[in-house]
């Protein structure tokens, strides 16, 4: 069989002592150079350190607003929300690639990263809410386009492995108000290019309830969140996947930190978030390698083959601090290295 390969979702807990707000102005005055690249730099090495096979760039923004401040922004379009190329750029990834570099000189190896960006249809509903202005949407889906191809550029000394669109959205709520067809021709302007250049495009939705759909564009990775939601492997037909060559990307560990730490606080009667030494049980009883992999096991005993990723379910941003979210990815790591392992040997 081919083995699982691990990605991360992308987001991260900022370190003690900066905030957000400090990250977003920094990356928008660049002002504080030094010390942003140096935060983003140690993040993405601890990332590769922990064991991510296809890390992806760490993140301290809004997944959206990441994307939408450039597009707004009237000095990055030739009108209003059409981006010029040469504007849509992803910060962090000239920073990942003098890491990169580093990587490639240690190791002789070329790191393979995944790129991810906020989808036409999330960054459509922040913009515009439940209405249906079809030439915008498809607007935005050209931006998308135009961010891919400029992480192409900017990937000198690194490979993109996979380039994913976030799409929460999709299957979750009842506020898109295009047609099946206008969603189909504006995820295949996104995705195009970057099938085009031998990258694998996934996309991450919270819910796979529309993954029919996706199957009709050049998407073929489609991402989604089992860890917390079993039932939602229910919702996929493997012969569906096959017949259009399109395959799975599952969350094998659970990344709902509310969830976790309630579950932690009704077992020991205490308040983890005040007993903060509680916090560890999340990775040392709950999100253990071997619940990771008993999880992968079900998984791949629906999907098979179908399976290419596995992650956790989302983003870390709002876990309480980087040691208990790069634990979790290490915990991951482990979980899915043991299963290919054992996978290998039968």
């Amino acid at each position: 069989m081919q083995e699982i390969i691990f990605i991360d979702e992308g987001s991260l807990p900022t370190p003690e002592g900066v905030t957000r707000e400090w990250v977003k102005t920094a990356a928008e005055n660049r002002d504080e150079d030094e010390k942003l690249f140096s935060i983003i730099t140690e993040a993405f090495q601890r990332k590769i350190g922990v064991g991510v096979h296809v890390p992806t760039y760490p993140q301290f923004r809004d997944m959206i607003g990441q994307f939408l401040d450039i597009i707004k922004d009237e000095k990055n379009c030739s009108e209003p929300y059409v981006l010029k190329e040469e504007n849509a750029k992803i910060l962090e990834l000239e920073i990942v690639d003098e890491v990169a570099k580093q990587y490639k000189n240690e190791t002789g190896k070329i790191l393979e990263v995944r790129v991810c960006i906020a989808g036409p249809t999330d960054m459509y509903l922040q913009a515009f809410g439940a209405t249906a202005f079809v030439d915008a949407y498809n607007i935005l889906a050209q931006d998308v386009e135009k961010f891919v191809k400029q992480a192409f550029k900017i990937a000198k000394n690194f490979k993109i492995k996979v380039i994913a669109l976030d799409e929460i959205s999709l299957g979750l709520t009842d506020m898109i108000r295009f047609s099946d067809a206008e969603i189909i021709s504006a995820l295949t302007v996104a995705s195009s290019y970057a099938r085009q250049q031998g990258a694998d495009m996934e996309i991450h939705v919270y819910s796979p309830l529309k993954y029919e759909l996706i199957c009709e564009t050049p998407i073929n990775v489609i991402g989604f969140e089992y860890a917390g939601n079993p039932s939602y492997l229910d919702l996929l037909d493997r012969k569906v996947l096959e017949d259009s060559d399109t395959y799975a990307g599952v969350g094998v560990s659970s990344t709902d930190i509310f969830s976790l730490v309630n579950i932690v606080n009704e077992k020991y009667g205490i308040n983890a978030w005040k007993e903060k030494e509680y916090l560890q049980k999340i990775i040392t009883e709950l999100e253990t390698p071997d619940v990771i992999k008993k999880r992968l096991e079900t998984a791949y005993s629906v999907l098979g083959d179908r399976i290419k990723y596995a992650n956790p379910d989302c983003g870390l941003a709002f876990w309480p601090d980087q040691d208990l979210a790069f634990k979790l990815l290490e915990n991951t790591a482990k979980g899915i290295n043991q299963f290919n392992a054992e996978k290998k040997d039968k």
